[in-house]
């Protein structure tokens, strides 16, 4: 390598991708692509536990950092992020000499809310023992590319009703599901289990089944309970909040 002519700089990563769009119509567990839900930005850096600035340099190992923009007022969980495309600065050769073949990111980086999180991949400028003063101080623009997921939870409230016959008491649950103002309207009714308790005792399970638009009800089949019940919502898929209700 000629000494005067080691020093191929990136001095900037330029980010060329769509800006922050508002994103495809949200339902739980959609799919986001870094073009319609999410940005990627990156830094160079000499560590790979920090975001410690540095430059390109022949030969020498450096990091990527990928940092994922949230602009969702939900968390995002990041699959993948990798470059897409890499364009030179003119008179530099395509990328013949920069080594991303490790830049894919895998795995699971989740974001919170309005946030942003960042994880580092490994890169390189390979040292072809060539003069490289046409590369020096410029800047090379990458494309990313990238997936994440979603769940966007709905409030719920639960109320309890209850009904006797010669038989005994029967207890319903109706558990109804809301959109607050920067939500689309709530997908289904909310699925789950409530459980029936009358102070420290469970006594009765039930699944939630389906009976409107946003709303399920679960019913406990005839008991004989003098306490005031206490009915508790819970959901497995998280895409309803929980919730509890009481009656007698």
């Amino acid at each position: 390598m000629i000494p005067s002519a080691v020093a191929l700089v990136v001095a900037a990563l330029v980010f060329i991708l769509a800006s922050i769009a508002t994103g495809p119509t949200k339902t739980p567990g959609f799919v986001l692509t870094s073009e319609t839900g999410f940005t990627i930005t990156s830094t160079i850096s000499s560590s790979p536990t920090s975001q410690t600035a540095a430059v390109l340099y022949p030969g020498a190992q450096r990091y990527l950092w990928y940092t994922a923009h949230n602009p969702m007022k939900v968390p995002i969980k990041v699959t993948s992020m990798r470059i897409a495309a890499v364009t030179a600065p003119a008179g530099c050769p395509a990328d013949s000499n920069l080594n991303y073949g490790s830049t894919t990111f895998s795995g699971s980086l989740v974001v919170p809310a309005l946030g942003t999180k960042a994880v580092p991949v490994p890169i390189s400028l390979v040292d072809t023992d060539t003069n490289q003063d046409s590369c020096e101080n410029t800047v090379f623009n990458f494309t990313y590319a990238g997936t994440a997921a979603y769940s966007e939870t709905y409030e719920t409230t639960t109320a309890v009703t209850s009904s006797s016959d010669s038989s005994g008491v029967t207890y319903t649950a109706t558990v109804t599901a809301s959109a607050t103002a920067d939500q689309d309207p709530v997908p289904s009714s909310p699925t789950g289990t409530v459980t029936f308790t009358d102070g420290t005792n469970t006594f009765c399970t039930v699944s939630l089944t389906a009976n409107a638009t946003a709303a399920s009800t679960a019913t406990c089949e005839p008991v004989a309970r003098d306490d005031t019940i206490t009915a508790v919502y819970g959901n497995a898929d998280g895409d309803f909040d929980g919730s509890s209700g009481t009656g007698s």
